[in-house]
């Protein structure tokens, strides 16, 4: 068998190369990976799986004007309707949130007004993408990438993230080759927001609750070809070998092992208020006694390079510790940082050791619950800063996959700052109470599945392909 994986990003690399994906196939099977990412970084995954993978570089699909224009126009419209459908109003704030001006903004207002055509009737949402498919599916690039899959001679494809149009070209080319593909959808935050660009025959999900969200979203995709499979990025809270002792890990990053340890995870840069509320969280432990005082641990988002933690941080050196990501930047942007194998032993560690985690409504939340710890979700605003809401954020429709409000700790002040962390670390079983419902409702369980769930589809897929292919050549020669 012939496998390939499209992986666009380094999240992707890290939440399905890092993985025991590739342990459940055969040393026979050929595996490719296919990824803009350094040829180095793919040559690292086949020393960590002691294997020999096949590395192709991707070429960035140029995406003619008219194309670009159609799809942004079937966004628009897709979150339009996904808006009415579930009376949510924050959806639409996944539409372009950059001020764009002159020509960007013309272009942004144009998709909006040819989306708007679409709004009477699902099916002509539909139909957009369809003539989108189509008029992608013409572009040289698209031929070019035939070209490039008939030499490799793949019989599957399986792609780790649905927004890349690099991926959703040779995706394409597959489908007019018969090819068949699976495309993984990136996070469980993601089917809301209309970016399902990548087409693939298959599609698998994190849990239950995802399959019917894409019930929902996309009712033209056929239910059988959405498989829950979990999400491998769990299993590695599995691997006893990945955890370091409490000393061990304590001594690595500068903290008492005698002490409590809040982590604070930082967002990307679209959350603009996290060094703000470090700052609320670092001022207001400094009035708790020194012999109570909790340690903070910040872990800042991997493709965060932006140093607005620094202040912060030097202000309250004996009270903030950094957990830096260990994440290699290569040329290129957010998607060219790309993660390393230690890097998910350390995550792994923060999540064993810290005592609780507060955020912006992070997946953070999730991590923490499989250790059975609760999340503090910061719930207040800013007053200095304009155009970004934490209210609002956590609002968006992911949240409604909560069983109720106890989930989390929900910090609606900054006076209560003081009160949410002395709850969330002495008295952890009676806060947060249906975190572990929550984590059974966004990822299917047990967590330990997924690796050998999404092979053992990649092999089915294969087989079937083989058979066919099989047949065909039978009856040619009868």
């Amino acid at each position: 068998m012939k496998v390939c994986f499209l992986v666009p990003d380094g999240t992707g690399l890290r939440n399905y190369l890092y993985s025991r994906v590739m342990d459940n196939f055969s040393p026979n099977d050929d595996v490719i990976v296919w990824t803009p990412l350094a040829a180095e970084v793919v040559e690292g995954v086949g020393n960590l799986h002691g294997r020999s993978i096949h590395y192709v570089k991707m070429e960035l699909f140029r995406e003619p004007w008219y194309c670009k224009l159609l799809k942004e126009a079937i966004t628009y419209a897709r979150l339009r309707h996904n808006t009415r459908i579930d009376a949510n109003s924050t959806t639409m704030l996944n539409w372009t949130r950059k001020k764009y001006k002159g020509g960007a903004w013309l272009f942004y207002k144009i998709a909006a007004l040819i989306g708007i055509l679409c709004l009477n009737r699902y099916a002509s949402i539909f139909l957009f993408e369809r003539w989108y498919d189509k008029l992608v599916g013409r572009t040289r690039f698209v031929l070019s990438q035939q070209q490039e899959l008939k030499k490799m001679n793949v019989d599957v494809i399986f792609c780790t993230h649905q927004r890349s149009a690099d991926a959703a070209a040779i995706v394409k080319a597959s489908s007019l080759l018969g090819i068949p593909s699976i495309g993984a959808i990136y996070s469980w935050d993601n089917l809301p927001k209309a970016r399902l660009l990548v087409k693939s025959d298959k599609y698998v999900v994190w849990s239950e609750y995802m399959r019917r969200e894409m019930n929902r979203y996309y009712p033209e995709i056929p239910d059988r070809n959405i498989v829950v499979t979990g999400t491998p990025q769990f299993e590695f809270y599995a691997e006893r070998e990945m955890y370091y002792s409490r000393d061990a890990f304590c001594k690595r990053l500068g903290l008492n092992p005698e002490n409590k340890i809040l982590c604070f995870s930082g967002n990307d840069l679209t959350f603009p208020c996290d060094d703000l509320y470090l700052s609320d969280l670092a001022e207001s432990l400094m009035m708790i006694p020194e012999s109570r005082r909790p340690q903070i641990l910040l872990r800042r988002c991997p493709v965060d390079l932006s140093g607005r933690f620094d202040k912060v941080i030097d202000k309250y050196p004996d009270l903030i510790k950094v957990s830096e990501p260990h994440w290699k930047k290569y040329p290129g942007g957010w998607d060219a940082i790309v993660p390393t194998p230690d890097d998910v032993a350390l995550l792994v560690n923060v999540c064993l050791h810290a005592d609780a985690v507060i955020n912006v409504g992070s997946t953070m939340a999730h991590d923490f619950a499989v250790f059975d710890k609760p999340a503090i979700y910061i719930n207040y605003d800013q007053p200095d800063v304009a155009g970004w809401s934490a209210v609002i954020n956590n609002q968006y429709q992911q949240f409604r996959s909560m069983p109720d409000r106890e989930c989390v700790i929900w910090l609606d002040r900054k006076e209560d700052i003081v009160a949410a962390v002395q709850q969330a670390l002495e008295h952890p079983t009676e806060v947060a109470i249906s975190r572990q419902k929550w984590l059974e409702t966004i990822v299917k369980h047990p967590l330990s599945g997924a690796s050998e769930n999404i092979a053992r589809l990649c092999q089915h897929d294969a087989r079937l392909r083989t058979q066919k292919s099989f047949r065909e050549m039978h009856v040619s020669v009868n």
